[in-house]
């Protein structure tokens, strides 16, 4: 207890000290003991100590826990979740996240872990209870009740509130040694790490060793395995950051969204976990902020007592700076806000974005070397309070806007109407009588003509090139894809189809082309190029009564077809400056 203090000195804590809550022993309902200290970080990890991360809840307890012989009361969790930890007679040396199970949901038998123990084992799909070969030797699979048990346990897991919420993020990324509890059963977070990188090898090594099992799995419960593990694969991008190189899990070549940097930007950061939930919205940037990597960013200091607007524009102000005004960071679904007093050039960091559509903007950004449309011949940006100026081109005005795709991953039905919607637009513009031609163009617009070159993470563009006419699907796969069948597609345009395509509409011009944009484009929205940008975004004209006016909502970025090379819009008119407001 030495260079420690009481909590009659908690105020003005100054770093590198922080609170220590010392749980004392006790079991079963004894009621729960502690003293607060404040100690040195250094000494403080010397000595070991357990992060614990663990969900809310909204239940006061009625019993009381004594924290330097005072009484205090606390979140029935909180409570449940201590009891849980304390132990007999030893310190706990560990560190714990808590997956946040209320107790009549916690699994009396069964280990909740068990499926993702399997593929941490590195045991094939087909190992699974419920698969069996036919009499014709195909693997196929059918459920019952001991897989239906295994599946009901996994998902305890996988529903926890723990993945949804954005305090929990840090403590997983930042603890050297997370272990996750459910119940009364524990989880390194290695070895969900361990199970995501198997399962992933097993379908999609040289030999694709389960290609034909997963063939057979109920596609919704791929869809749920797909989602649990790119949660799992988020936290460990970000842990690869504070990982030891000689860590046997430790990984160099993980997915980045500025992959040229030494460090990931906040604005990334902050993207990366926009799917998750907060009952304070200033907690969007606060929960993570321990994250950052820059100085820039860590000089910041979060204040709950300032407006919503300004903590997002302060905030995003400083992301642009950390990354000498990268336009990278205005590619995203949450700009154009409506939200009163927040410019639409910043984002509206409250949105939560899907995680498979935050997964997919992630790559489109790691992608955006491959265009190079303004060709960086004019303007500069500047920043003058709520406005931001800059110089562009105007491309184009939209004239029609279709339907929403979500996800990939919807019911065929809704597929199919939405793609009928997209190719009704499309041959308004091709022609209905040239079919062959409207095939073509819609398949390189909605991979935003841009495709996996085989060699990811790795070359001048980071994993992606231009699509080919080779790369596009034949008339039968187009045919059972227009049909709701997303996997008739090949892997490699499939994967190209929903990375450009999820969280976005097909949209056509006046000047009959053709691109990808967010829903809340508007007809009447104009396409532009802005100086630094390698692909173009949508602008709505203040004033459009006035063809003069040169004030515009920032309403987000978007794919236009043919405007990836540079030569296209030097054959345009020289760029004006603008304002964004």
């Amino acid at each position: 207890m030495e260079n420690s203090t009481t909590n009659k000195d908690h105020t003005g804590l100054a770093k590198p000290k922080f609170r220590l809550l010392h749980l004392e022993s006790g079991t079963g309902n004894q009621q729960l003991c502690a003293t607060i200290h404040v100690k040195h970080i250094d000494i403080a990890a010397a000595n070991g100590y357990i992060c614990l991360s663990y969900v809310w809840g909204t239940e006061i307890s009625t019993e009381h826990i004594k924290v330097d012989e005072k009484e205090i009361s606390i979140h029935e969790s909180l409570l449940i979740c201590l009891r849980h930890i304390r132990k007999p007679h030893d310190t706990c040396s560990l560190v714990y996240t808590w997956l946040g199970a209320p107790p009549n949901h916690i699994p009396t038998t069964g280990n909740p872990f068990q499926l993702i123990q399997h593929f941490s084992d590195n045991k094939h799909y087909h190992e699974l209870a419920g698969y069996y070969k036919a009499n014709s030797g195909q693997i196929c699979f059918g459920e019952n009740s001991e897989f239906n048990d295994l599946w009901d346990r996994f998902m305890l897991v996988a529903n926890s509130t723990w993945f949804t919420r954005s305090w929990t993020v840090q403590e997983a990324v930042l603890s050297p040694n997370p272990v996750l509890c459910y119940g009364n059963w524990r989880s390194s977070l290695d070895m969900l790490i361990s199970a995501r990188r198997n399962r992933k090898c097993h379908t999609l090594n040289e030999t694709q060793c389960c290609k034909n099992s997963l063939g057979a799995f109920p596609r919704f419960k791929i869809t749920a395995l797909d989602q649990f593990f790119l949660q799992i694969e988020l936290i460990e991008r970000y842990r690869q950051e504070y990982s030891l190189q000689d860590h046997p899990l430790y990984c160099q070549d993980t997915i980045r969204a500025f992959p040229e940097l030494t460090h990931r930007p906040f604005y990334e950061i902050v993207l990366a976990f926009s799917n998750r939930v907060c009952m304070e919205p200033r907690d969007r940037i606060f929960s993570v902020l321990a994250m950052a990597q820059s100085l820039i960013m860590k000089s910041y200091r979060p204040n709950y007592s300032t407006e919503l607007t300004d903590v997002y524009t302060e905030v995003f102000k400083l992301m642009l700076q950390e990354t000498g005004n990268d336009y990278r960071c205005m590619i995203g679904p949450a700009f154009g806000s409506d939200h009163s007093n927040l410019p639409s050039w910043v984002p509206d960091f409250s949105v939560t974005i899907p995680l498979v559509e935050v997964e997919a903007v992630i790559r489109r950004i790691s992608s955006f070397t491959l265009c190079e449309a303004s060709g960086k011949k004019f303007g500069v940006l500047q920043i003058h309070g709520p406005e931001l100026s800059v110089s562009g081109r105007w491309l184009d005005t939209i004239s029609t806007v279709g339907s929403l795709l979500p996800t990939v991953n919807i019911p065929a039905e809704e597929l199919k109407i939405i793609l009928m919607n997209w190719g009704k637009n499309c041959q308004n513009i091709v022609g209905t009588c040239r079919e062959a031609s409207a095939r073509m163009a819609l398949s390189r617009v909605i991979c935003a003509s841009k495709i996996a070159d085989g060699v990811s993470l790795y070359g001048r563009h980071h994993g992606w090139r231009q699509i080919n006419t080779s790369d596009l699907p034949s008339v039968e796969e187009w045919s059972q894809f227009l049909g709701g069948d997303v996997w008739s597609l090949q892997e490699k345009y499939r994967g190209a189809f929903e990375i450009a395509s999820t969280g976005r509409c097909f949209y056509a011009t006046k000047n009959g082309k053709m691109g990808l944009c967010y829903p809340q484009v508007k007809t009447g929205d104009q396409v532009w190029v802005l100086k630094n940008a390698n692909s173009p975004f949508v602008l709505r004209n203040v004033d459009r009564g006035s063809s003069n006016s040169q004030l515009y909502r920032f309403i987000g970025d978007c794919y236009l077809d043919g405007i990836i090379d540079e030569e296209v819009v030097k054959a345009m008119k020289e760029g004006s400056c603008i304002t964004l407001v």
